[in-house]
């Protein structure tokens, strides 16, 4: 898999890779799709564990430059394509929350959720991410009577946290708070989010989220 000029994202159906394809949508940015099918073990063979040695997806690659995990792949796309309006520029008083966000996302709400769901509830103290109710706490008191975590400005932390709300919402991990459902019905009437959710969750297959 020698890298081309351009951006391709590798993915696989109803997988994280929505997360990436969302973004670029929502970018505007011509992207070519390689489809990785970690249902048929694509992901573990040898040209593919070149580009990413974990064996996950998403994948992105834009030219010589070769990024995954999700919310570094949307800090890179973000920023390259993005600057100023999707991402906000370094001197912006907006780019130290969105940074949080972009990180919280996986290295909080993610883990947080998948041990909830398996009915592991392990005291605040003794994580690096804090117990189950506050971090409800702490979402749904960043949205309560705000459009976007960044106020009224949508952002790629939008898509990047929104992403695992959205699903998470979907697969009951998360609790119906009107807080999260009003603002997961504002992501998911976005036009780019539909063409992701088109795209990566066939409907014959898998109900988007």
């Amino acid at each position: 898999m020698s890298a081309k000029r351009g951006v391709t994202l590798y993915h696989s159906p109803a997988s994280r890779a929505f997360t990436a394809y969302w973004l670029l949508e929502e970018l505007g940015v011509p992207f070519r799709v390689q489809t990785v099918d970690i249902a048929k073990g694509d992901q573990k063979k040898p040209e593919y564990l070149k580009l990413n040695p974990s064996g996950k997806v998403p994948t992105v690659t834009d030219g010589e430059v070769v990024v995954s995990e999700n919310p570094a792949i949307c800090l890179y796309l973000a920023d390259r394509y993005g600057y100023g309006s999707l991402a906000p520029r370094i001197e912006e008083a907006d780019r130290g929350p969105y940074l949080k966000w972009m990180v919280y996302s996986t290295a909080v709400l993610e883990p947080l959720l998948m041990l909830h769901h398996k009915h592991i509830d392990l005291p605040a103290r003794e994580t690096g991410f804090g117990g189950y109710e506050d971090v409800i706490g702490v979402l749904t008191g960043a949205l309560k009577d705000r459009q976007y975590l960044l106020g009224d400005r949508f952002s790629a932390a939008d898509v990047m946290l929104g992403s695992v709300i959205s699903t998470s919402l979907y697969r009951k991990e998360l609790p119906e708070h009107p807080v999260l459902v009003d603002y997961n019905a504002r992501l998911t009437h976005r036009e780019a989010y539909h063409r992701a959710a088109d795209a990566t969750w066939p409907a014959h297959l898998f109900p988007a989220p």
